[in-house]
């Protein structure tokens, strides 16, 4: 799957998401200063694959850590908002990268623990070619599934993430990540 198309159907799949999101009334704005707000954040280890344009190389090994828990800056009265902040290693095919991503994510209930979310991704990519290492600003789109049952934590996702250029590094790139962990 090339890059673009993998970018399009992220965006599809956001778009159909945001249709629910945009028929939820009496957003709030930074309920996390609210003496009521629980943030229920989970905590989890990531690994996976991904694919970079500047690499050709569509099975690189990719691993991390995601934080996640309800936004405190926006959210849906029924707490559908979640914040995932991400940060990700890679060193293969000529290409060391770190990425640290913040994701906040439309999130389904599917009923029994399982939900479905969908959002932006606004990141920071640290990227050495081996010629020039360069910080990077990134964005781009992710889905991804999820189970929170008692204090186990795992899901799935699925992101794309376009970087700029500066001196002939860049780092665009998908990547599909397991993640397993505890809520706190």
């Amino acid at each position: 799957m090339t890059i673009n198309r993998l970018a399009s159907t992220l965006l599809l799949a956001g778009l159909a998401l945001g249709t629910t999101a945009s028929h939820a009334d009496g957003l709030r704005f930074f309920p996390g200063l609210d003496k009521d707000f629980k943030a229920e954040p989970s905590l989890a280890l990531s690994a996976g694959v991904m694919g970079a344009a500047a690499t050709n190389s569509d099975s690189m090994f990719v691993y991390g850590l995601d934080f996640n828990m309800n936004c405190g800056l926006i959210q849906t009265p029924d707490n559908r908002i979640r914040t995932h902040v991400q940060i990700n290693h890679v060193d293969e095919s000529g290409m060391k990268a770190t990425s640290f991503e913040l994701s906040p994510r439309y999130t389904v209930p599917l009923g029994s623990g399982f939900s479905l979310g969908a959002g932006p991704v606004l990141g920071v990519v640290l990227a050495d070619n081996g010629r020039n290492d360069k910080s990077l600003f990134g964005y781009g789109a992710v889905v991804g599934a999820n189970y929170r049952k008692g204090m186990y934590y795992s899901g799935l996702d699925l992101r794309y993430l376009n970087t700029s250029q500066s001196d002939g590094v860049s780092f665009e790139n998908w990547a599909l990540m397991a993640k397993v962990g505890i809520n706190f």
